[in-house]
């Protein structure tokens, strides 16, 4: 479904990846692993066309389809949604208008649609009207999640899901992700906490911008 292929990439003249090739099988859940600096949330961005791959080899194929060169919105009509462990939400806006927010380009109809199926997935309509000030951890993740739900994809590149969650809401998350795989939705995800090994199709492991 996603094939990465020799990419190497960095940021300004400082290399991070090297010549970086995996796969990501349809209805998958894929682990990407490795100590701080790796480079893991590197490449999300790098598939996701947030940084520029550096060589001409390195190519990123989606369902047979090169993208190597995709605008971010383009990557989401494709069907790929990024989830950024920072800055995903809307911290200002409640999530009822986070999620009319995310889904924007869509019709009113299709809007409010695709909400009442997201807050079926998540369970956030009980807080609709709150900032996420006012959520938990776990529900600010779910509301990430939600906003990248908005675009019904088919593939979700997520940095970090669990990242300061306590156990119980660990377990939510987890729910909540073998659930979009039981719709057929592909994901490439960063993580750190081994619990999520009991439920990844395969691993991949980065050290120092190479795999290992």
């Amino acid at each position: 479904m996603l094939e990465v292929k020799n990419i190497s990439t960095g940021y300004d003249k400082k290399q991070v990846l090297f010549d970086i090739s995996l796969s990501v099988g349809h209805n998958e859940i894929v682990l990407l692993t490795g100590g701080n600096g790796s480079g893991k949330s590197t490449i999300l961005k790098c598939i996701y066309g947030l940084l520029p791959i550096w060589n001409k080899e390195g190519k990123i194929i989606f369902d047979g389809r090169d993208i190597t060169k995709l605008a971010t919105y383009e990557m989401v009509k494709a069907g790929i949604v990024y989830i950024p462990q920072k800055n995903n939400y809307f911290e200002s806006l409640t999530v009822h208008e986070n999620f009319i927010v995310s889904g924007s380009i869509y019709s009113n109809d299709v809007i409010k649609q695709r909400e009442q199926e997201v807050y079926k997935l998540t369970d956030l309509y009980k807080y609709r009207n709150r900032t996420p000030f006012n959520l938990s951890g776990g529900e600010r993740q779910l509301l990430a999640l939600g906003n990248a739900l908005m675009h019904k994809p088919r593939f979700i590149l997520f940095d970090e899901p669990f990242s300061g969650l306590d156990q119980a809401k660990t377990k939510i998350m987890v729910d909540e992700l073998l659930q979009l795989k039981q719709q057929q939705i592909s994901m490439l995800v960063v993580e750190h906490k081994k619990i999520f090994n009991t439920f990844a199709d395969k691993e991949f492991k980065l050290d120092l911008g190479k795999l290992i």
